[in-house]
């Protein structure tokens, strides 16, 4: 996949200009820069969720994990994650892996912020995708879970390709990343 942005901006207010980047299997690329940068917005230009000037040469089929973990709060963690898949194995086995395998049943405003953030991971592994977008993804997790949850988003990714916006520079580590892009 080649992505090509001439610009992105939001009313007078450039974000992106001349940026161009190739993703290949198996790469795991940092975005990187200071906050209002444009990395979240590098990210939804990517998925198709923002207009912008420029190309993207490639079909693959994305999940993400956004800043927000954009669940629905009235529903059981498991409603919210049949949205995605219906392989009930596949999510008793990642809630599992999470340390939620007992909340199946909850409903998701009763959980705490980590135990959302660990949903709305599960929740983007689950979806079918050739890319995986992480913005932010260790909100509200501690050290330890931040290393485990790393090592399965790994473990699932297999050969797929990865980008990770962060500001935390020992995230990028946890992911082996092979490429930055500045910004």
């Amino acid at each position: 996949m080649r992505v090509y942005v001439k610009e992105k901006s939001y009313g007078n207010n450039r974000v992106l200009s001349s940026l161009t980047f190739d993703i290949a299997s198996n790469d795991r690329i940092a975005i990187k820069g200071a906050s209002g940068r444009g990395k979240t917005t590098l990210l939804r230009v990517i998925l198709g969720l923002e207009e912008y000037d420029g190309s993207i040469i490639g079909d693959l089929k994305c999940s993400m994990v956004f800043q927000e973990d954009r669940l629905i709060n009235s529903i059981s963690v498991i409603s919210n994650l049949r949205l995605v898949s219906d392989d009930r194995e596949k999510i008793s086995s990642l809630l599992k892996a999470v340390g939620l395998k007992n909340y199946e049943r909850t409903k998701v405003e009763y959980l705490s912020g980590g135990m959302k953030r660990r949903v709305a991971i599960v929740r983007a592994l689950l979806a079918d995708y050739d890319l995986l977008l992480l913005d932010e993804p260790f909100n509200g997790l501690d050290e330890a879970l931040k290393k485990d949850i790393a090592s399965l988003i790994l473990q699932k990714l297999k050969n797929r390709p990865l980008l990770l916006v962060s500001h935390q520079e020992e995230d990028y580590k946890l992911f082996n990343i092979n490429k930055e892009i500045i910004l």
